[in-house]
């Protein structure tokens, strides 16, 4: 476990700093370390295999160039500078987008149009259109069934008269729900008081949340024990996106001799971990 001093700084790390940086590289743990002493560990260094067959194909909803692809379709036969992006956000399948019709004029109504983006064909279908006026009750749209989606989500605001009022889209984007992350560390054999290198990488298409400071159990001979020790926290919230890493130095401050591991938990209730010795 960690503790010791917190500081909060709330940003979103997207490269690299003096003392915690992200890249697309492993940290290969040592083999020939690793053979000299087996050391139990039931937890895995890596959750699972990677699903090639889902990252090669994954959305890449942060990327620059897909979403220059994405607008030059969706504004091929519209006026970009019409229109207002409202939102730009990944979601599951089944959550659902309100759309809020109080803002509109007593005579307003808003064009609701849900578009998903063929990637084959590089165009956008329309799969939804509907009209919410001002005094219907709260109105929403459901995203449909199925992952590493994107969908374009129109929202055209007019009176009485079909004046445009307003125009706005919101990006919505539903990747695949897969979940996987290695962790590494520089070498298995420390002293007390060495500086251990960490490494998390982000192996699937979920962000991860991580951060400063880590967490560490201790082997009694039968059983994994939480071990706390005194470490100066940054609490800075790092997301790490897909073939992201995020590597940290860890002081190794008053360690006794014996077998640790460095845990790592990851969005649904698993962990990852990987074990070293101090002698």
């Amino acid at each position: 476990m960690k503790k010791g001093i917190a500081i909060f700084i709330s940003i979103i790390i997207l490269g690299g700093c003096s003392s915690g940086e992200m890249n697309n590289g492993d940290s290969a743990t040592p083999d020939n370390e690793l053979s000299r002493d087996a050391i139990s560990n039931d937890v895995p260094q890596q959750l699972k295999e990677i699903d090639n067959g889902k990252m090669d194909n994954a959305i890449l909803y942060w990327s620059k160039s897909y979403l220059d692809l994405l607008d030059s379709s969706f504004f091929e036969n519209r006026s970009r500078e019409s229109f207002y992006l409202k939102s730009h956000r990944v979601y599951r399948p089944g959550e659902q987008i309100e759309i809020d019709a109080d803002s509109l004029p007593r005579d307003g109504r808003y064009e609701v149009n849900l578009f998903k983006f063929n990637s084959t064909d590089k165009l956008f279908e329309t799969i939804i259109e509907e009209t919410v006026n001002r005094n219907d009750p709260d109105f929403s749209v459901q995203i449909p069934e199925g992952e590493n989606v994107t969908y374009y989500l129109e929202q055209i605001a007019l009176n009485t008269k079909n004046k445009v009022l307003k125009q706005e889209f919101q990006r919505l984007f539903v990747p695949y729900n897969e979940v996987n992350a290695k962790i590494d560390i520089d070498k298995t054999l420390y002293s007390s008081g060495d500086t251990m290198k960490v490494t998390l990488t982000n192996l699937g298409t979920v962000e991860l949340g991580t951060g400063y400071g880590a967490h560490f159990e201790k082997w009694d001979g039968e059983r994994w024990n939480p071990y706390d020790f005194e470490q100066i926290v940054y609490l800075i919230a790092i997301r790490l996106r897909t073939g992201k890493s995020f590597s940290q130095d860890v002081v190794l401050k008053g360690f006794e001799t014996g077998t640790y591991r460095v845990i790592e938990k990851i969005p649904g209730d698993h962990k990852i971990s990987v074990a070293f010795k101090v002698e």
